[in-house]
C-alpha cells in the first residue's frame, strides 16, 4: 500500500479537522495495490486483509447504492401522498439520515463505510463533484442563450429589483451590527451570506420550476427571466468586488472572464451551429461531437477554477449556454447524459456534502435561538431579514406589474428557493475557508428547510392547471392596423395540407396586413423512438434523403413564394406521443408570442359528404387539449372545399359570420375583418340572431336592426368596416328558439364559401335554445356543431374561433387573491 503526500482537489475538504491554517491544503492519502478485494479467498489465504468495504470500489458502490436507495424511496414516498419537492432535496435529506446514523457509534462499520478514519481516497467525494459539474453544465445546455435580450420589461425590472433591494437592506444591516462591536460572524462570512440570499440563483430556479412540472408556463418564463436578470447582476457583483477589493488581480480575473465569454460568442457558439447544420434531419448527432463537447465542458471548468481562481462550475455552465437548446443538439446531450447523472452521481454530491452538518450541535445550540443570541441566532435573523425583505419587494413588483396576487406571492416563493447551487457555493467557501464549518451547518440546514417548505407553499398558491394562460392579451383583437398577424398552422395529416394553405390564402398578405406564420407538423411518436422537436430553419435532410416533413415544406414555402414580402415563415416537426402533443403546440404559441392558433377539425368527409372518411378521436382529444390551455385564441378549421377559387380571375370568395356579440363573436370579427380587407373579392355577410319582437312587424324590425348592428361591428373593428360598404351586408334575424336559427342557417347553406362563427355564439339566448342539448362536438359550440354537422346540407367550410382566456388583474381577482 503506497502513500504519497498531494495538494487537496476540489470539494475534498474534511470539515471535522477543518484547519485554521490559510497557507495549508496538503493531506495524505492511501492508495491500495487493487481497488477491490478478493473476497472470502484474501482471508483464507493470507488470514488477514482489509474488510470488503474498506476497498475503494466496493466502497463507492456502497455508496453509491445506499444514497440511491434512500432518496427514490423518499421521492417515491411523498408522491404518493401528494407532496411535491425537487428531487435534490431527497438526495439531501438521505445525506441527513446517513450522517446522523452513522454517528450513534463512531465503532461500528457503517461509521467506518461513511466517514472512515484512515487516509482513503476520497472517490466518492470527487465523483460528486464531477456529477455536480456535469449537472451544471446540462443546465446551461437546457436554458435558451438568447433568453436575456428577449426578456420584456417586466421580468428584467422584477429580476433587478429583487437583488438589489436585498443586497442594500443585507450591507446596512451588516454595517449596523459591525459598528455595534458584538459580532460573531466574521466579515468574509456576512459578504456570502447577504450575496448568496440576494439573488435567484438560475440553475435552482430551474430545478424547482421542472420539478413541479410548471417550467413551460408564461409564469415559469418570468422566473427564469427574472432569475437570469439575477445570474447576470450575481456576475457583475463578483467582477465588482473583485476589482474594489483585490485592485489589479480582481481585473485581471475580469479580463480573463470577458475575454472567455468572446470566445464562446465568437467562436464556440458558431461551431454548435455548424455541428447542426451537418447534421441530416432526423439523424442522431455523431459521438465525437458529443465527446468533445463533455470534455471541453470539463477544460472550462479546469480553466476558471485554476487560471481566473472563479467558482469552477460556473466555466462549464457558461460554455452549456453556448449549446443551443432543443433538438438535435442540447435535446441529445441531455438525453445521453442527465438520466444517468441524476441517478447515480449527483445523489453523491448531496449526499456527501449533507453529511457533514452536525445535527447535535444545531441541537444544542437551539436554546440560544430561543434566547435571540449566539452565533446561530445571527446567522438566523440574518438570513430570514434579507429574505423577508426579497419576498416583500418582489411581490410588490410583480403586483405592479398588473400580475394577480396569488401569481405575484408565488413568483416571490420562487425567487426566495434555494436549493443545489447555494449548497455547492457553500462547499466552496469552505474549501477556501471563507465560512467555518459551524457557519456551513446553519447555512446547510437553512438551505435544506428552505427546499422542503417553499415547493409546499407553492402548491397552496399556485395552480399549475393554468401554466400555459397568460397574463396579457394574445388575440387578433388588439392588433393595431400594419401589425403582423402572428399565427400557428397545425398539420396532423396529409390532407390538412391543402386546408391549411388555402384558408392562409383566404387572407392574402399585403403591406398593411403581413403575416408571420409558423406551421407545426404533428407525427406522433411509435415504438420505443425518443420525441423531436426539430426547427427545419437549422436542419436540412441528409443528400439524397427525404424528410418526413417533406410534403409540409414543400407546400407551404410554395404559398410564402406567393406573397414573399409580406410573409415570413416558420416549420417545426414535433414527433411525441399524441397525449403531449398539445403541450407542445401550447409551448410554441407561448414562446412565440402568437395570437392565433389554427387547428384542424378531428373529422372529415367525403366529396359528396355520404360517407365519413375518417375520424381521429386522437386528433379530437388533441384539440380539446389546446382549447383548454393554449395562451392564445384557437380556431378549429372544419375544412370541405376551396375558400377561393384561384385559378378563377372574376370569382367571388362569399364569407358569412354569424355575429352574437360574445367574446368569440368579437374575436371571430376581428379575424374576419383581416380577410375582407386584404382581399379584394371578398364579399362578406354578417348576420346576427335576436329574440322576436311582437311590437312590431318582423320585417320592419329586422330592417332597424341591422342598422344597429352596423353600428355595433364599426365600434368592435374601427373604421375600416365603413369602407366598401358595397361588399359587406348586414342581416338581422329574429327567432324565438334554435329550430328556426337552425332553418334559417340551413336556407343560406350554399350561398357562401366559409363561416366563421364563435364557440360561445348565441349560448344562453334563444338562438341556442333547444339545440344545445343535442351538440356533438362541445368544442365547437351549439352553432358551430350545426354547421360542422353531418346533416347540413353545405360543402361551405367552416372556421369556430375561440378568445383567448387569459389571467385577468381585476379588483374582484385582487378581493379573491386574499
Amino acid at each position: 500500500m503506497a502513500t504519497e503526500e498531494i495538494d487537496m482537489s476540489y470539494w475534498d475538504v474534511s470539515w471535522g479537522e477543518f484547519n485554521e491554517d490559510k497557507n495549508s491544503s496538503i493531506f495524505c492519502e492511501s492508495h491500495p495495490h487493487i481497488v477491490n478485494s478478493h473476497g472470502i479467498w484474501e482471508v483464507m489465504t493470507f488470514k488477514r486483509g482489509m474488510n470488503f468495504w474498506e476497498y475503494p470500489l466496493p466502497n463507492l458502490e456502497i455508496l453509491i447504492f445506499s444514497t440511491f436507495f434512500i432518496w427514490r424511496l423518499l421521492d417515491i414516498s411523498f408522491n404518493k401522498i401528494g407532496l411535491r419537492v425537487p428531487r435534490f432535496t431527497y438526495m439531501m435529506i438521505a445525506g441527513i439520515i446517513l450522517g446522523q446514523t452513522c454517528h450513534f457509534s463512531n465503532k461500528s462499520w457503517i461509521h467506518d463505510i461513511f466517514f472512515p478514519d484512515d487516509n482513503r481516497p476520497k472517490v466518492a467525494e470527487t465523483l460528486g463533484a464531477f456529477g455536480f459539474v456535469l449537472y451544471w453544465f446540462l443546465k446551461g445546455v437546457t436554458m435558451d442563450a438568447e433568453l436575456p435580450f428577449r426578456t420584456e420589461k417586466r421580468s428584467s425590472v422584477i429580476g433587478f429589483i429583487t437583488v438589489i433591494i436585498p443586497l442594500i437592506c443585507g450591507s446596512l444591516t451588516f454595517r449596523y451590527r459591525e459598528r455595534r462591536g458584538d459580532s460573531s460572524i466574521l466579515r468574509m462570512e456576512y459578504r456570502l451570506i447577504i450575496f448568496l440570499q440576494s439573488i435567484s440563483a438560475f440553475t435552482s430556479i430551474d430545478t424547482l420550476l421542472k420539478d413541479l412540472q410548471i417550467k413551460h408556463s408564461e409564469f415559469g418564463r418570468i422566473a427564469l427571466s427574472g432569475a437570469m436578470v439575477t445570474d447576470m447582476l450575481a456576475f457583475g457583483v463578483t467582477f465588482f468586488n473583485a476589482i474594489y477589493y483585490e485592485k489589479l488581480y480582481g481585473f485581471m480575473q475580469t479580463v480573463g472572464f470577458c475575454l472567455f465569454v468572446v470566445v464562446m460568442i465568437c467562436v464556440v457558439r458558431p461551431a454548435m451551429y455548424w455541428v447542426i447544420k451537418h447534421t441530416p434531419e432526423g439523424r442522431p448527432v455523431k459521438d465525437f461531437y458529443l465527446y468533445s463537447i463533455f470534455g471541453i465542458a470539463f477544460a472550462c471548468f479546469t480553466f476558471f477554477n485554476k487560471v481566473i481562481h472563479l467558482f469552477g462550475p460556473a466555466g462549464s455552465f457558461v460554455f452549456g449556454l453556448t449549446v443551443p437548446n432543443g433538438y438535435p443538439l442540447g435535446t441529445t446531450l441531455i438525453q445521453k447524459f442527465e438520466s444517468f447523472n441524476l441517478g447515480s452521481i449527483l445523489p453523491l454530491f448531496g449526499s456527501l456534502t449533507m453529511m457533514q452538518v452536525d445535527l447535535l450541535r444545531l441541537f444544542k445550540e437551539s436554546g440560544d435561538l430561543i434566547r435571540m443570541e449566539g452565533q446561530i441566532y445571527e446567522v438566523i435573523s440574518f438570513i430570514l431579514l434579507v429574505n423577508t425583505t426579497k419576498f416583500v419587494v418582489t411581490t410588490i413588483t410583480a403586483y405592479a406589474f398588473k400580475m394577480p396576487l396569488r401569481d405575484s406571492f408565488a413568483l416571490a416563493l420562487v425567487l426566495s428557493n434555494k436549493g443545489i447551487f447555494e449548497l455547492a457555493y457553500y462547499t466552496y467557501a469552505v474549501e477556501l475557508k471563507l465560512i467555518r464549518p459551524e457557519v456551513f451547518t446553519i447555512l446547510a440546514a437553512y438551505t435544506l428547510l428552505n427546499s422542503i417548505f417553499i415547493p409546499m407553499l407553492l402548491e397552496l398558491v399556485h395552480d399549475p392547471t393554468k401554466r400555459f394562460r397568460c397574463y396579457r392579451k394574445r388575440n387578433l383583437g388588439i392588433l393595431k392596423d400594419g401589425a403582423a398577424l402572428q399565427c400557428l398552422m397545425c398539420v396532423y395529416r396529409p390532407d390538412h395540407i391543402i386546408s391549411m394553405t388555402d384558408l392562409l390564402e383566404t387572407f392574402s398578405p399585403s403591406q398593411d396586413s403581413p403575416m408571420a406564420c409558423n406551421i407545426l407538423h404533428l407525427v406522433e411518436l411509435v415504438g420505443q423512438a425518443n420525441p423531436m422537436f426539430i426547427s427545419h430553419q437549422l436542419q436540412k435532410p441528409e443528400p439524397g434523403s427525404t424528410s418526413l416533413s417533406d410534403n409540409v415544406i414543400i407546400s407551404f414555402r410554395g404559398f410564402q413564394r406567393q406573397f414573399f414580402e409580406y410573409t415570413s415563415l416558420d416549420i417545426f416537426t414535433s414527433v411525441s406521443v399524441s397525449q403531449h402533443m398539445h403541450e407542445d403546440i401550447c409551448w410554441l404559441a407561448l414562446s412565440r408570442s402568437l395570437s392565433l392558433i389554427v387547428l384542424p377539425f378531428h373529422r372529415t368527409w367525403s366529396v359528396d359528404r355520404s360517407t365519413v372518411i375518417s375520424n381521429d378521436d386522437n386528433l379530437r382529444m388533441l384539440n380539446v387539449n389546446v382549447l383548454r390551455r393554449a395562451p392564445c385564441s384557437v380556431g378549429i378549421f372544419v375544412y370541405r372545399k376551396p375558400i377561393v377559387e384561384s385559378h378563377m380571375a372574376k370569382s367571388h370568395s362569399k364569407i358569412c359570420l354569424i355575429f352574437n356579440g360574445g367574446k368569440d363573436d368579437r374575436e371571430a370579427l376581428a379575424i374576419t375583418n383581416r380577410m375582407r380587407l386584404t382581399e379584394k373579392r371578398t364579399r362578406l355577410t354578417i348576420i346576427r340572431f335576436i329574440p322576436k319582437s311582437s311590437e312590431m312587424d318582423n320585417d320592419e324590425w329586422e330592417q332597424q336592426q341591422s342598422i344597429n348592428l352596423k353600428e355595433s361591428v364599426t365600434s368592435i373593428v374601427g373604421s375600416n368596416i365603413k369602407e366598401n360598404d358595397a361588399k359587406v351586408t348586414y342581416i338581422d334575424k329574429a327567432v324565438s328558439d334554435g329550430s328556426e336559427t337552425s332553418r334559417i342557417l340551413r336556407a343560406m347553406a350554399n350561398d357562401y364559401d366559409l363561416f366563421i362563427v364563435g364557440s360561445g355564439s348565441g349560448i344562453g339566448t334563444e338562438a341556442t335554445s333547444g339545440i344545445s342539448e343535442w351538440t356533438e362536438f362541445n368544442e365547437l359550440g351549439p352553432i358551430g356543431d350545426l354547421l360542422a354537422s353531418h346533416e347540413y346540407p353545405s360543402s361551405a367550410s367552416v372556421l369556430v374561433v375561440q378568445k383567448q382566456v387569459y389571467i385577468h388583474h381585476t379588483k374582484s381577482q385582487r378581493r379573491k387573491s386574499f
